[in-house]
């Protein structure tokens, strides 16, 4: 069997996509087999003349197209058609069946990537460069670097733009901290956020106080993100051996630590018992003091409880979490609109000082942020900030100058998935920390043959 390298993988040559290794390569997991996969929601008239088809798995960039975009390019708006998946769990193997299918009339014309796999499609021929369609390192200078990154394939080529930036941070509900750590002061509270050992003591400092019915976390992966988007090294060299940040580790031992010592409800990010500690009281129910974090995350997951309750403090680590990308196909069937749409909403300060109106993101755009910490906007962040003295934009405006995404990588997703996995044996005592981390990496090697273990 001819052996497969990354490189000509990402690059989707004509022999490695003939074989049946690449068309088993970066497919998400199954669906189970009680799900049953939604029907897409179209907007729009497809097989109408001029149809610009953009795909999305939730209505976010169909939002911003019906306001920002509809209201400064009305004619050009009217041509749009989205494309709903109903969801990320679906977008991937929906979205890769019509890319492989340029006749199909819901072939993308534009099509949003999200940051946990957007380097699958920049390292793929699916995509153009921005620069072949207009748009120039000037449109672009306003932008964060890190996102300029990871819109970058690993020849430097960008060809997806972000009009978020989201850099992290913990969001704690005042009322808890009020009663479990003795102050509201976001400095104070900063100050127990400083470093991992100290969120440890402060873990311990809330169980103890709160008799159990309240944590500093619902679950250890809150301290998953921060770890992971702030690492100095990729889960592989340049001669494509797996390496494990330090990072690593400490997440695992930090986890295992949080689990012994029954410091977190061992609940799953996304879980509806990790909703649930949303809203607990922390004396009646229980209840999470802190949830980890960046500017979407607190308008768009928090419960209402959090409303007006919200204070802010910086992760250990500068990282980062999320955020969307917008890309044009290689089979686009207008350009010039896809670099349009890209310009007035990832590039253009007018545009994006209207996304942040509409609906409260931190945009990709330091102009832009500059103006509207000038005029006073989004202040509150949207409803959920507990004090007026603590204004959301500008509490992010220097969290994400220092973001380094440098080591992200097309298999990230899958592999931090992986690590899930390596991290619940350690932290339960199923696996030591030495087999823990060498099944992580033989698993990589199982999951990517061209990635090798030394």
């Amino acid at each position: 069997m001819r052996t497969i390298s990354r490189r000509d993988f990402l690059r989707g040559s004509a022999a490695v996509a003939a074989s049946s290794i690449a068309a088993s390569m970066f497919v998400v997991p199954a669906l189970a087999e009680e799900e049953t996969e939604p029907e897409n929601t179209i907007t729009g008239d497809a097989s109408a003349d001029g149809a610009f088809v953009v795909w999305g798995w939730n209505d976010d960039i169909k939002t911003i197209l019906d306001t920002v975009f509809a209201e400064a390019y009305p004619d050009e708006y009217s041509r749009i058609v989205f494309v709903n998946t109903g969801g990320s769990d679906y977008y991937q193997t929906k979205l890769d069946a019509v890319l492989e299918d340029p006749s199909n009339e819901l072939y993308p014309d534009l099509m949003g990537l999200e940051v946990d796999y957007v380097q699958k499609y920049t390292n793929s021929d699916w995509l153009l460069n921005v620069a072949d369609i207009g748009i120039t390192d000037e449109d672009m200078a306003n932008m964060y670097q890190y996102n300029v990154d990871l819109g970058s394939d690993y020849d430097g080529n960008v060809k997806a733009l972000f009009w978020q930036a989201t850099p992290g941070c913990y969001a704690v509900r005042a009322d808890l901290a009020a009663t479990y750590l003795g102050t509201t002061d976001p400095d104070e509270i900063a100050a127990k956020f400083a470093d991992l050992d100290t969120i440890l003591e402060t873990a311990r400092e809330v169980n103890e106080a709160s008799g159990g019915t309240c944590k500093l976390f619902s679950g250890y992966d809150e301290i998953k993100r921060s770890l992971m988007n702030s690492r100095e090294v990729g889960f592989y060299d340049e001669n494509d051996v797996i390496t494990l940040d330090e990072n690593i580790t400490t997440y695992l031992e930090t986890a295992k630590t949080l689990y012994d010592e029954e410091l977190t409800y061992n609940t799953s990010q996304w879980s509806a018992d990790w909703y649930a500690n949303m809203d607990g009281d922390g004396t009646e129910s229980n209840a999470a003091l802190a949830y980890f974090g960046c500017p979407w995350f607190v308008y768009w997951s928090l419960s209402s409880t959090w409303q007006g309750q919200t204070i802010l403090v910086p992760a250990q680590e500068q990282c980062f979490w999320g955020g969307t990308g917008l890309a044009a196909t290689t089979g686009c069937s207008d350009t010039d609109l896809a670099a349009l749409i890209m310009q007035y909403l990832a590039c253009n300060t007018e545009g994006m000082v209207a996304i942040n109106a509409q609906n409260s993101d931190y945009v990709n755009n330091t102009e832009a942020i500059a103006q509207i910490i000038e005029s006073g906007a989004s202040a509150d962040g949207n409803g959920y900030m507990y004090s007026a003295d603590q204004n959301f934009i500008e509490f992010f405006y220097d969290k994400a100058d220092a973001i380094d995404a440098s080591t992200v990588t097309a298999e990230d997703q899958t592999i931090l998935s992986l690590l899930d996995t390596e991290c619940q044996a350690y932290a339960t005592g199923e696996k030591d920390l030495d087999t823990a981390l060498a099944d992580l990496k033989a698993s990589i090697h199982d999951t990517y043959s061209y990635l090798s273990v030394e």
